[in-house]
């Protein structure tokens, strides 16, 4: 069993080591986020601009342009220039949603409006938020003859088909995988930002967004009251006496046998 793989049931003597290796990487947040902060400036960021409906107010689906935050030379710019010099158009590329943005349609997210079932059949996807995608404009949840218009698109396809993926498809993949590498960034650094209260980070936590109760010196307190009783002031050091009540009530948490105390496994 590798090293702190264990999530519900341990030893003592594994709670500690585990602890030791959370509070050291604590101290390292603020690097970490440096280091994000520089990927993401190497990356770039694409964002589709979306038309406002001047009635609501509120973001419609229809795109009106492309914009890139983030220096001419990052990486998605210079892919970005090469895919329109080969006549590529950036629309084409994805709708870019990210999510809980209020600047995307559906505050970034693509998802199901409802879903077809029977007896005979399977449930599926009734229709979509985003208009383009709902099977609703094709009819809806039916059989077709798209075997008819698929045929000849290959006839269409296959002859261009190697320089589709060197001027589009390819060049369209690694746009989308970049920037989802771009979020995967974001959402690294916004679990540093929880879990350290952003502390030694640039980021700003907000209490409004985040939960006091998920940060690491509260979780500490509560592994460590679990294990061992408080003292008056609140510490709990590491001769405390065993607290007999609560891990009575949690039997998957361990005290450690002979030799147990100085190892992770």
């Amino acid at each position: 069993m590798p090293s702190f793989s264990y999530m519900d049931t341990f030893r003592e003597g594994q709670w500690r080591a585990f602890r030791q290796f959370v509070l050291d990487e604590r101290r390292d947040a603020g690097s970490r986020e440096s280091v994000i902060l520089a990927e993401q400036r190497r990356i770039g960021k694409v964002r589709v601009l979306y038309d406002v409906d001047p009635n609501t107010g509120g973001v419609t689906q229809n795109r009106v342009g492309v914009v890139i935050d983030g220096s001419p030379t990052c990486a998605v710019a210079k892919l970005m220039q090469v895919y329109v010099a080969l006549g590529g158009n950036p629309l084409d590329i994805s709708m870019f949603l990210y999510a809980n943005d209020p600047e995307c349609p559906g505050d970034g997210f693509a998802y199901p409006k409802g879903f077809s079932y029977s007896l005979q059949d399977q449930t599926r996807d009734a229709d979509s938020n985003i208009e383009k995608y709902k099977p609703s404009r094709v009819g809806g949840l039916r059989e077709t003859q798209s075997e008819i218009v698929a045929v000849n698109m290959n006839l269409l396809r296959r002859w261009t088909r190697q320089e589709m993926y060197q001027k589009r498809i390819l060049i369209e993949e690694r746009i989308i995988k970049l920037s989802d590498l771009y979020e995967q960034l974001d959402r690294e650094r916004e679990l540093l930002t929880q879990a350290t209260r952003g502390e030694g980070m640039k980021a700003i936590y907000n209490t409004d967004r985040y939960q006091d109760s998920h940060t690491v010196p509260v979780l500490v307190y509560l592994l460590d009251s679990t294990f061992r009783v408080p003292d008056e002031d609140g510490r709990v050091p590491e001769d405390a006496p065993v607290n007999e009540d609560a891990l009575g009530t949690f039997p998957m948490l361990m005290s450690d046998g002979p030799g147990d105390d100085n190892n992770a496994l």
